[in-house]
Order: structure tokens, then sequence, then C-alpha cells
């Protein structure tokens, strides 16, 4: 036996066979005497709003750059394969991760009785079901409650304890034969990095415009997976030594010369240039933005002059900030309707009109999070139109 791999999944919601989906998982992997391994993370792109982001506080920038599920699934399936499977309600984690292999185009016949649960086995202790009240219970920490890595260390903790109790017991013997039996599938792997928590913070929102801005880059095989993987890499805006070892790994494993690289390299620059003119201004801070970056990928002084004068050339004005005025068409998105009444008597109070839905001529999207991906915030962006969060509506009004 391999041993054991302790799995939490943050989602959307609960409607794993319809609407909602899986936004963050957490991988924790123990050898058979449940002692900790290894342990993964990465948020996942739910292609949809968060739902209760003040449950799993995800920010939804962060989600909007991370990969897909079915980005992610080769690696999850090699984390996986050949260990029992750990959760603490199991019922819950298994029917999401089922329906999330199915999307991504892989048949998994797992049910959470090949699985083991923490929160079944606590109940042998009378402990209560939830795993913060049963953390306490046995006195196992719990630091960041709903953040999928920190509740599956948790959850580790807990089947740790119980491990030496249950060795010998007939059901606890049925779930080991099961798990070790399941035969998982085999989704390759691809080259993708995990997005962590706060990846995109306060200052580098910026970059998040950058995935999907990338032209074919005509007759250059394994363009697409060079740049997918330094767009992840940038977007804390540091190249660490490792992330350096895998941009050239997957260079050479792609067969793409010194010369391929330095292209790919502009390649990726001018698509900052294009997020960064999105909105029609340029500010320093974008301009610091493209001079930091440029310097990562070891471009000349000469060609970092250029991209700033592209820049320049391809937006009409510098804006600071977003001045809304009496008459102003906004809309309210993401947030609850008790604070969307709050937010309403505000706006209207300064003479704002909220408008039901997203058009042209809408001044502002006020959002909860701006990096929501609800339709009206999707569509707000199609439309230029800028998106604010709902503690800044009082900043803008004059």
């Amino acid at each position: 036996m391999t041993g054991f791999a302790v799995i939490d999944l943050e989602t959307t919601g609960f409607a794993y066979n319809h609407t909602d989906r899986v936004c963050e998982v957490g991988v924790v992997l123990l050898d058979p005497d449940g002692q900790r391994e290894h342990a993964w993370t990465t948020l996942v792109n739910p292609q949809r709003d968060l739902g209760a982001q003040h449950v799993h506080g995800i920010d939804a920038t962060d989600a909007r750059v991370a990969p897909l599920f079915g980005d992610i699934v080769g690696e999850l399936t090699e984390l996986l394969t050949g260990r029992v499977l750990v959760a603490h309600n199991s019922v819950f984690d298994t029917a999401f991760l089922v329906a999330e292999y199915a999307r991504a185009g892989w048949a998994l016949d797992l049910t959470h009785e090949m699985t083991l649960c923490t929160m079944r086995l606590a109940q042998r202790y009378g402990a209560p079901a939830s795993l913060g009240a049963c953390c306490s219970f046995f006195g196992v920490q719990l630091s960041d409650a709903h953040a999928a890595l920190a509740d599956a260390e948790a959850a580790a903790a807990l089947f740790a304890l119980f491990l030496g109790d249950t060795r010998g017991d007939a059901a606890w013997e049925r779930w080991l034969k099961m798990g070790e039996a399941f035969r998982w599938p085999l989704p390759p792997r691809r080259a993708v990095a995990p997005v962590l928590r706060g990846t995109t913070a306060k200052g580098s929102e910026v970059l998040a415009g950058v995935v999907g801005r990338f032209a074919p880059v005509d007759g250059l095989v394994g363009a697409a997976e060079y740049l997918d993987l330094l767009d992840r890499v940038l977007l804390d805006r540091k190249i660490s030594a490792d992330e350096r070892r895998a941009l050239d790994g997957l260079a050479v494993s792609l067969g793409l010369t010194a010369a391929d690289v330095e292209r790919l390299n502009r390649h990726y620059m001018l698509g900052v240039v294009d997020a960064v003119c999105a909105d029609d201004q340029l500010t320093p801070d974008e301009r610091a933005l493209v001079v930091q970056l440029a310097g990562l990928l070891d471009l000349r002084d000469l060609e970092v002059e250029g991209l700033l004068a592209a820049a320049e050339a391809r937006v009409s004005r510098v804006v600071t900030g977003v001045d809304l005025k009496p008459g102003d068409l906004v809309v309210l998105t993401g947030m609850s309707m008790e604070r969307k009444r709050e937010l309403t008597a505000l706006a209207e109070a300064r003479g704002l009109v909220v408008w039901p839905g997203v058009k042209k001529g809408v001044a502002a999207v006020i959002a909860q999070d701006p990096g929501s991906q609800s339709g009206k915030a999707r569509k707000a962006r199609e439309y230029g139109i800028p998106i604010l969060s709902a503690d800044a509506l009082g900043e803008v009004c004059r």
C-alpha cells in the first residue's frame, strides 16, 4: 500500500450535478503510518461566479487566472493514484470529483463507499460532525477554515489520530481493499502552474487581463504551452529560480531554441501592452509594470522604450480614477440583497441612477469583488465599462 491522499474541495455551492463547480483543491499525502509526505493545492477557475465568497474567501481575480479543472486533472490524478482517498464528509467531495472529472471528459467510477471519511470516523468518538468543531473536540489546529489546503491538513491530522484505533476493524479493512483496488483514469499531465490565493494582489490585477490576449505565433510548435506557463509564472511579478528552471525545462521539452524563447518573451510583452491599454488609459503603475516585466524577461532598453511608446500611442488619455456625477447610470452585481439595498440608497442619495442591466452608456458596474465573473461583470469588461468595488462607491461620487 502506498498510503493515503487526504483531499478537500472548495466549491461555488452544493449543486455538483448542475451549476456549481470546484474552485479550489487541496491534497495532503500520508504514508501508510499516517506521516505527512507532501501537500499540493491550487485554485480552479469555475468559469462562473464564486458563490459564497464570504465563506471560502477566494478572490475572483485570482480564480479568473487559475487553471481550469481540465488543466489540472492529470496532475491531480497522479497524486491520488495508488492511494486510499480520505476526506471530511467524503460524500460531498466524491460527488464533486466525479462531476468535475466527467466535465473534463474522464469517467470516474468512484463512490464514497470506496473512501475513508474522517467525519464518520470521528462519530465513533462522539465528536461533532463539522470539521471545525471536530478539530476543537480533538485539539487539532485548523488555521484557515474553508481554505482547501488548510482543511485538508486538518483532516489529515484527524485521520492520523484515528489510524491506530481503526486498524483491524472489519469496516476499515473493507475500505482499504476498495480504495487500493480502485483504478483511476489516465488523463495526461499538462504543463500548468498552480495558482494560489493572493496571486493577483492589489497592484497586479492588470496581469489577469493578459490571459487570452496572445495572438497565434505562426510556425512555432509549443508556443501556446510556453506562453501559458510564462503567464502563470509572472502573475506574482517575479521569477524564482525554480520557476526559471521550469520555464527552461519546458522550452527544451518543446524543442524551442533560445531565439524562439526570446521571440515568445517579446510576444508575451505585447500581450501585456494590450492588457494595460484595454481601458484606453495608461497609468504610472502600468508603465512601471511594463518596465518591470520586460526586465524579468531580459529585454533590451531599446525594446522596453518601444513597448512604452507603443502603449502611449494606443491610449487617448490618462485617467487616475473614475469620476461619477449625478445622472450617471450604475449597475450593482455580486452582492447580497441587503448590501444591494444599502448601496442603492447611497447611489441614489448622490444622484446616480441604479440600472438593472449592463448596456452601453452605463458609467460603472459596482461589485462586491471587482474580479467577479458574474454575467454583468463579464459584459462590462466586453464594453470597457469600469468595475468598481462596493467600498469605493462613496469615494468616486462628487
